[in-house]
Order: structure tokens, then C-alpha cells, then sequence
């Protein structure tokens, strides 16, 4: 009912405007004085010259986006105070999708911040991701550079304009239109060492005159590349040595490369009947389960000298405690560092074209087609299987994953028959199985990620009457493919061991490698097709000026698709699993806005949108907001107050499936079944007598720290599925803010802002599954939990019989569902100062930022809430701002910035600062010496210049971090500890260049 009472007040709106809609045209009026144009803003449906609404919007020019100096979209939008660390950088491939670059307000996450292109929507990528955007992921660096015209970010709610998605804010890209001429510009950033490196060129063109030959046709063309960066090429940022100690400090090992036991040169083992008990080695006992113990056989030929250890690799690399065995002589070490990506090589490509032709001088028609393909190829860290010392009866289960019909599938450890060709011991008098630990260094590694994207529109916009119009047909197109080469398949593994196709520590034909090893392959395809309508036009007169309202209707067809090869469908992959979802759905929109200058002071803005879902029902959303201006042109205040919502997506709500590892790391869960809550001494039960209290069942989502005795026994696997029965997420917004202008040399606008989103789509958590589960252990949480059916893990009762299904927790079944509330408020400044011009040339200041009052989360009721601002539970700092000076000299212009963020405390952070120094460990002293409790603040400066003094010529240069501060860590700063929250990058100082040529 109550979506109907909206639909018939956008009638009514509709009625109001009816008859001036059946009006003629009016005859020409005498030629007059130009008057403004009237413009679309973001935040508003409706034309108009005053381009400050009720909204709060914060607008990138073509000028400022070319003289900031980022190298990306990317870099431009997070150096915004309102974005947050939510948001997904494109360095490497994560997730589900690599090569991805979205954008997160508030810190809502992507999926409540709606990205538009001239205010219209395109697909998001088609996967099945739990993680990040949870549905709804969006690319940014998808459009030219030179064919955007500016970029609006939309900071309150716009769900009555928008529909979906716009719960947290919008980003905008409105691109030119009716441009002649030609530009191309290059670009070229790296850090300070030559590493990171990035190159790009950019196209532009344009002709056709609009007004005198009734058409444009505008174009923009870009490529960009990026080289791979490894760890060890950034082993120089930061204080290496600090670090170091640090980690000698607590126990372990300083860092030292090489440093996995696993290498191509594989260092063999005898198979032994058990690994208990440990053996005397040089006068320190060693654990027989140890790879530097008594099972140590030796390593197979070939192994390079560095590393080798009692060669390159000390047999006591520093940091080992006198009681820590040490490493074997000849054993083999790889050197993960050499190995391990932090930034993925990639190539973007993207291209836009729009043609436009005047067909009358009221009416226009459009077209405009853009293309956009990125590829990211990351090098994955060559696969070993396992490092862990396995015995006769359990090389068996070395690696165990889950499969789709809910049971299990596991893999034996390698190893070697007695007779096989590649057996060191094989014809020796001491001829025996032996377990390698091995890594396939000779197969494939790339992670291949290609993301396609097509969007076409074509439309017609004019006036008729009154009305300014615009319809347009939309389809978008989004591909994604992850192509992971080299993963090794089960089933091929057993039998090239068995046929000795696979020569292990030898070189490997083509035929030798594909014997054990294919590529795994996820494909995604979603699409977005829309009609839609709008028109605006003026009402009638108020005391302010001219009413005036914008309705319009839309229909829209949603499809996703995401797959797996058929391989991992069968689970043949070793470790993992698949994901899909398929589904399609159809959307109805009806939406109005109205605005009434009530007052030369004053105008009020109502908007109201109506939608039908096919899939989860009906979405109804608006929005009041008012700006008044007690002193025109130096004093004006402004608020918002909205209703938004998120429709579930399709894979949340449809029919989709992924397998995925889980651990919840904030408390031990107990599987109150199989251990009895104590550290007591385990009772035992009848043959075979198992424990209880053993730490898989006293720690099923595997958090350690504070249970002593109790061992990290890993994540557990999962399956999540689609709910029909999950709802939209609905929220509220509001802002207040003014905008003040006490002399023309100043601007300062300030705004308060308050979002609170209900009923949040998360998927559920596995400690809530096993909280429940305890309490009532016969509830419905026991359907959620699936326990080992070998009947030789369960338990036996007083007489010795088997309790039926009593086995380990193998696997827990979570859903996607609606949670209670996520609640933020804050400020948002921005302050621009234009000092009097000098001899010299201009100069002014400009300081914007956000502070966040509060960031606290309820995901159950009853639950305690959290409150994350300023934690690394949410990467939300207290205060996120830059201040820019800037200096314009004639053709040469300079900036100098500032970046600043707060402190982030960390889940040790508390009792490192407020303990006494006595009761910490000796590594939390040195933090604490050190002020390293937290992680430190953020600020780094940049420079800037640019030069045009040749004619069509600009010059442009940027030196980001140049101090080279890595200040901003976890702990003591190095490549490895250093807390990237988007916008400075690990690659610590950096310059960028930048040439673009005006043709005509």
C-alpha cells in the first residue's frame, strides 16, 4: 500500500505539470541578453544555472583532475576525505577479481556507492565475491582521462534520484560533448629506484560544429602499463634493520631470505610410523615432526649455491633461539621475496566515442559506445603442496578441500615409491618410500585476470513546450575471466607419480608439466539493459523564482553469469574450490523531483522514487532538502535528510554457491560437543580413545592467542549460498552544512553528516553459527554443521559404543542475511583561500578532509556493539585530509601538499600502551620505546609543477612522498609491514611525468 500512495503522488506531480506539457511552443520572443545555461547537476534532476544544491557535491574539473598530479582516477577520487580504505586497489589480483578499482564512501563499502557515467549506470563485474563489494563491484579507471569532462562525488544519500546502491553517495563521470580539436598527451611514473614503473598515452579528438553543422563526433583513447613489482625490489623502503630486530625480539626469526623449506630441488624424508618424541641433534632436542630432525634424508641435486644451506644460507640464520634445531647442511631454501608480487603487471586499454546530431533546433540525438579491457597478470608464488611431515598411515590427507555435493576430497603427500627414477635412495642398499618437500618451480604462474566492459546509450534529449527532455537506451556489458595457470590437478599429480611423466628437481618438458598441471578458469558475464525517460521544466512562480519538476520512469533488465571450469566443479584442483551464481531479474522505476524557491532566500527540494524488484519486491526512497541564503553570495546553509536502499544482488539472492576457507578471528569457539570448555586434563573416552579438549574442537575458527596450549589449527572450510528470503538494505542519511564567503578571496563549506544503514547483507559469521549451535544444540543451527562421517573419528559413549555423527567439525554452511545496523557520523570541511596577488604571482591554500565522530557496527541483537572508528577493524581514521599550496606564476604552476591521517590502533594496541612496560613482551617494549603501539599517522608531502609557456604545450611533474615516509606501518617500518590505506603507495617515493600537445 504504501508503495502505491507514492506512485499516486508522482501522478499528481505528473498533473500538475500535464497541461503546460499540451501547450504549443510560444512564438520567438524578441532577441535578449544571453542568459545562464542551465545545467544537469549531480544530486538534482532538474536544469539549473545555481550550481549549489542542498547536496553536498564535490566536483573534479578537467584543469584540477590535469594539475593534481595523480597518475589515475583512482589515485584522484581517494585522496577525497569521504572515501575510505574499503575501496579495492587494482596493484594485484585479490579475491575473487584482480585488476578492479573501486570506490568506497563513508565506509560502506563499494556496494553502497553508486558509480554513474552521465548519470546512468553500467555493469559491475560478474563474480561471485564474499569478500569485497559483496555483489556489487564497479570499476573506476575505466574512461579515458581526456574524455572526462569532470567528476562529481555525491556525499549523502541519492537513492530517490538513483535508485540502488546510492546509499552512501555517487560518483559521477559526466564526459565532453561537442568538442573540436585534438589533444594527446604521455605519461611516465616510477619510484626513485626505477621500480614500479607506468606508462601511458592518451587520445583525444573532436569535429563537427553542433550549431552550424548539426553534428560532433567526440573521441578519447588511452593505454596504459604497469610493470610487476616484487617484495624484494622494495627491501630498501623503510628500516629493514629495525624490523629485524624486532622480530628477533619475539622469539623468531629476524627476516632472511631464502626462506621456505620448499623448493624445485626437493629436500626428501623417510616416511616414518609416527612423529612423536623428538631426537638430540649437536646437544639440542629436536622434534621428530621438525624438518631440520631425524627424518631428514637429504635434498635432491642441483640446488644453487645461495640456497644452500652451509653455503649462501647460514645453518643458524639470526634470530634462532639456542634451543631451535639447526637447519640441516644441504638442505634447499626458496626465497619467497623473489617471488611474491606486491604490485601485478597490467595493461589497460579504453576508448570512448560519441556522435551527436542536431535533427531540429529543439530536439538532439546521441550516441555515445566505450570499450574498456584490462589485463593483470600476476605472478603467483610457485605452489608446495605441503611443508608438513606426514606418517605412513597419514600421507594420505595432506591437503583436504571441500567439494560442491558437501563432502570432501583429500590429497596424499608426494611421495616417491622406492623405485621411482627421481628416489635418491632408489638401488641403494637403504631403498625406501621417501616424502619430498617440493615446490613445482618449473609451472606456469600466472593469474591471469581480463576484464572486458562495453557500454552502449543512444537516446534523444531536446525540449518540447516547456520541457527540457532526455530518453535513452542503455546497454552494458561486463566480462571477467581469471585464468590461474599451472594449478596442479589431483588427479593427474597420483598418476604422474605412478608413470613418472612429472620429473621431480628436473627439467620438465611441456608434455611433463601438463601431466600434473592446467589452467583453472572462472568466467562472469553481467549485463545491464535500460529504458529510460525524464523531463523537467518550470512550474510556476514563487517569491524565490520559478518552481519547477523533473518525472521520470525507468525499466531494466539485470542478468549475471559466473562459472567455473569443469575441473573445479569436480574439485580436481588440489585446494580449490568453485564458485557460480546465475540469475537475472527486471526492474520498474517511477521518480519525481520538485523544487519551489519559496523565497529569494530560500528553496526546498522534494524527491520521491518508487520501485518493483522482480526478485525481492518493492523499494520506496526519498528525499527533502533545503538551501537558504540569508546573504547572497557570501552566506548560504543547506541539509539533506534521505532514505536509500540496496537491492540484494543477484548472487546474493539467487542461485549461487562458493566454497571458500573461514576463520573469525576474535575469540576461541568451542565445539561444545567434543571439548569441554577447560584447559583441565582431557578426559578420554573407550577405543580408540580420542581426546577431548584437542585444539581443532577447543578452536574451530582457529584464534590462539590468550589459550594456552591450544594450537592455531587454521580456517575451516565453508559453503555459502544464495537466500531468497534475504531483504533490501534500507538506510537513512542527513546532512547540515553551510557555505560561506566572507570576501571573495575566501570559500569554506562545512557539513555535518549522519548515515545509518539496517538491515546490512553479510554473510554469516562462523562464530554466530557455533554460538548458536552451543546453546541449543538440537536448534537449527545443527543443520549448519557438518562433522568427519569416518566413524573412526567419533566418539564412544560409557559402554563403549559409537556416538553417532560425534566427528570433528569439518565444514560449516553459512548464509547471506540481513543484519542489524551499521552507524556513522562526521564532518566534512573544505576551505580555499586566494592570497592578493604579488610580483611573483598568485598564491592560495586549499585544505579539504573528513572527520569521523563514529563508526560503530550491530550485526546481532543482544551482541555488543562495536565501535571501529579508528581501529584496523574498519581502516577508518578519526581525521583524513590534504592541504594544498599552490602557486600560479604565468605559464609556471606549483603545488605543495600535505596528507595527513590519524593513527589506527590494532587489536594489541590497548595493553601495549596502557600496560606496564615490565608485564609486555620484549617485542611490545620495543613498540612501546619506539611509539610504534598504533599504526603511526600519515604525512607525506608532494610536489608539484606544470608548464605551459610553449604554445599547446604542458608540462608536468609530481613527486609523491618526498620524503620517502614510511611512517605510516604496522609496527616498525619496512616493505613488509608498511599499511597502504590506498592513496601513497609501497612503492614509497615516486615521480611522476607528464607531456600533452594541442593539435588544433
Amino acid at each position: 500500500m504504501k508503495a502505491r500512495h507514492h506512485l499516486l503522488a508522482l501522478a499528481a506531480l505528473a498533473a500538475i505539470a500535464a497541461p503546460a506539457l499540451a501547450q504549443t511552443t510560444p512564438a520567438a520572443a524578441p532577441a535578449a541578453a544571453a542568459t545562464p545555461q542551465r545545467i544537469e547537476v549531480t544530486g538534482s534532476l532538474i536544469k539549473r544555472t545555481d550550481t549549489v544544491t542542498p547536496s553536498v557535491v564535490q566536483s573534479f574539473g578537467r584543469e584540477e583532475i590535469s594539475r593534481s598530479g595523480y597518475t589515475s582516477i583512482e589515485e584522484l577520487l581517494r585522496s577525497t576525505g569521504a572515501v575510505d580504505t574499503g575501496s579495492i586497489g587494482d596493484a594485484a589480483a585479490s579475491g575473487f577479481v584482480g585488476g578492479l578499482s573501486t570506490i568506497s564512501l563513508r565506509g560502506f563499502g563499494s556496494q553502497a556507492t553508486l558509480v554513474l557515467i552521465n548519470g546512468r549506470r553500467t555493469a559491475p563485474v560478474a563474480a561471485v565475491d564474499i569478500n569485497f563489494g559483496r555483489g556489487s563491484l564497479i570499476s573506476v579507471n575505466t574512461i579515458p582521462k581526456g574524455a572526462i569532462d569532470r567528476i562529481d562525488v555525491l556525499k549523502d544519500g541519492a537513492s530517490a534520484m538513483y535508485g540502488s546502491d546510492a546509499m552512501a553517495g555517487v560518483i559521477n563521470y559526466i564526459l565532453r560533448k561537442d568538442y573540436q580539436g585534438a589533444e594527446a598527451s604521455a605519461s611516465y611514473s616510477a619510484n626513485d629506484r626505477g621500480r614500479g614503473v607506468q606508462k601511458g598515452v592518451d587520445l583525444t579528438f573532436g569535429f563537427g560544429n553542433i550549431d552550424t553543422q548539426r553534428f560532433n563526433v567526440f573521441g578519447g583513447v588511452s593505454y596504459n602499463k604497469r610493470d610487476p613489482v616484487n617484495f624484494i625490489d622494495l627491501v630498501d623502503r623503510g628500516n629493514q634493520a629495525r624490523y629485524d630486530a624486532f622480530l628477533t625480539s619475539t622469539g623468531s626469526l629476524a627476516r632472511f631470505t631464502p626462506d621456505s623449506s620448499a623448493s624445485f630441488y626437493g629436500n626428501y624424508y623417510r616416511v616414518p610410523a609416527s612423529l612423536t618424541g623428538s631426537t638430540t641433534i649437536n646437544g639440542i632436542s629436536v622434534a621428530n615432526n621438525s624438518l631440520s630432525g631425524v627424518n631428514y634424508l637429504g635434498t635432491l641435486p642441483g640446488c644453487p649455491t645461495e640456497q644452500t644451506v652451509g653455503q649462501g644460507v647460514p645453518n643458524r640464520p639470526a634470530g634462532f633461539l639456542a634451543t631451535t634445531g639447526s637447519l640441516p647442511t644441504g638442505m634447499c631454501r626458496f626465497n619467497f621475496d623473489g617471488a611474491d608480487e606486491t604490485i601485478s603487471e597490467q595493461d589497460r586499454f579504453n576508448a570512448t566515442v560519441r556522435g551527436t546530431f542536431a535533427i531540429s533546433n529543439s530536439l538532439t540525438a546521441y550516441a555515445d559506445l566505450m570499450y574498456s579491457q584490462t589485463k593483470t597478470n600476476e605472478q603467483r608464488i610457485p605452489y608446495a603442496m605441503t611443508t608438513t611431515l606426514f606418517t605412513t598411515t597419514s600421507s594420505s590427507s595432506a591437503v583436504t578441500w571441500p567439494l560442491l555435493n558437501g563432502t570432501f576430497r583429500q590429497q596424499p603427500a608426494i611421495v616417491l615409491p622406492a623405485t621411482h627414477p627421481d628416489n635418491p635412495t632408489r638401488g641403494t642398499a637403504n631403498a625406501q618410500p621417501i616424502q619430498l618437500i617440493y615446490r613445482f618451480e618449473d609451472l606456469p604462474r600466472g593469474d591471469i585476470n581480463t576484464l572486458k566492459s562495453l557500454r552502449l546509450t543512444t537516446g534523444i534529449e531536446g525540449t518540447f513546450g516547456d520541457w527540457d527532455f532526455d530518453a535513452a537506451l542503455l546497454y552494458s556489458k561486463q566480462d571477467n575471466m581469471r585464468e590461474q595457470e599451472g594449478r596442479v590437478r589431483a588427479s593427474l599429480l597420483t598418476a604422474a607419480i605412478a608413470n613418472q611423466t612429472y620429473r621431480f628437481g628436473k627439467p620438465n618438458t611441456p608434455e611433463g608439466i601438463a601431466s600434473v598441471s592446467s589452467t583453472a578458469v572462472n568466467e562472469g558475464e553481467s549485463t545491464i539493459t535500460s529504458l529510460d525517460f525524464r523531463a523537467s521544466r518550470e512550474l510556476f512562480k514563487l517569491s524565490g523564482g520559478n518552481a519547477a519538476v523533473a518525472l521520470g520512469v525507468e525499466a531494466r533488465r539485470e542478468s549475471l553469469t559466473a562459472t567455473s571450469d569443469p575441473n573445479y566443479f569436480a574439485g580436481d584442483y588440489i585446494g580449490l574450490v568453485a564458485n557460480g551464481a546465475s540469475g537475472s531479474r527486471t526492474t520498474f522505476a517511477a521518480f519525481g523531483e520538485l523544487s519551489l524557491p519559496v523565497l529569494k532566500e530560500l528553496e526546498l527540494q522534494a524527491a520521491l522514487r518508487a520501485e518493483k524488484y522482480s526478485d525481492f519486491g518493492n523499494a520506496t526512497t526519498g528525499k527533502l532538502g533545503f538551501k537558504w541564503t540569508p546573504m547572497k553570495g557570501v552566506l548560504a546553509f543547506r541539509g539533506t535528510a534521505a532514505t536509500g536502499f540496496r537491492a540484494p544482488s543477484i548472487s546474493q539472492i539467487g542461485n549461487a554457491f562458493n566454497l571458500s576457507f573461514h576463520s573469525f578471528g576474535e575469540r576461541r569457539i568451542v565445539d561444545s560437543l567434543r571439548c569441554n570448555n577447560t584447559l583441565a586434563t582431557p578426559a578420554t573416552f573407550n577405543s580408540p580413545a580420542i581426546n577431548l579438549n584437542t585444539p581443532r574442537d577447543c578452536n574451530v575458527l582457529g584464534f590462539s592467542p590468550g589459550v594456552t596450549g591450544v594450537a592455531n589449527p587454521g580456517s575451516i572450510a565453508t559453503v555459502v549460498g544464495g537466500n531468497p528470503n534475504v531483504k533490501a538494505e534500507t538506510s537513512r542519511s542527513f546532512t547540515l552544512g553551510m557555505v560561506l564567503e566572507p570576501i571573495k578571496e575566501i570559500d569554506l563549506g562545512i557539513d555535518m553528516w549522519y548515515f545509518q544503514r539496517d538491515d546490512e547483507i553479510r554473510v554469516q559469521r562462523g562464530a554466530d553459527i557455533m554460538d548458536a549451535y552451543n546453546a541449543n544444540p538440537s536448534g537449527p543451527a545443527a543443520a549448519q554443521i557438518t562433522r568427519d562421517p569416518n566413524q573412526g573419528t567419533w566418539l564412544r559413549d560409557a559402554q563403549g559404543n559409537l556416538i553417532p555423527n560425534s566427528g570433528p567439525i569439518i565444514l560449516l554452511t553459512r548464509q547471506y542475511g540481513n543484519f542489524k545496523w551499521t552507524k556513522t557520523a562526521g564532518i566534512d570541511y573544505d576551505l580555499t583561500v586566494r592570497l592578493p596577488a604579488t610580483d611573483i604571482g598568485k598564491f592560495s591554500v586549499k585544505l579539504q578532509g573528513t572527520y569521523t565522530k563514529r563508526f560503530d557496527r550491530l550485526v546481532l541483537e543482544g551482541a555488543p556493539i562495536d565501535r571501529w572508528v579508528g581501529t584496523s577493524n574498519s581502516d577508518i581514521p578519526r581525521s583524513r585530509g590534504s592541504v594544498t599550496l599552490r602557486w600560479d606564476a604565468g605559464a609556471f604552476n606549483s603545488f605543495l601538499r600535505h596528507n595527513h591521517s590519524d593513527p589506527i590502533s590494532t587489536g594489541t594496541s590497548s595493553a601495549c600502551l596502557n600496560n606496564a612496560a615490565s608485564t609486555l613482551s620484549a617485542a611490545q617494549q620495543q613498540l612501546k620505546a619506539a611509539g610504534r603501539c598504533k599504526v603511526r599517522h600519515e604525512r607525506t608531502v608532494d610536489l608539484g609543477v606544470s608548464y605551459d609557456g610553449i604554445k599547446n604545450l604542458t608540462l608536468n611533474g609530481t613527486i609523491f612522498n618526498l620524503a620517502n615516509d614510511y611512517n605510516r606501518a604496522n609496527g616498525f617500518p619496512s616493505a613488509f609491514t608498511y599499511w597502504d590505506p590506498g592513496l601513497q603507495s609501497a612503492l614509497g617515493r615516486r615521480f611522476s611525468l607528464s607531456a600533452s600537445y594541442k593539435f588544433f
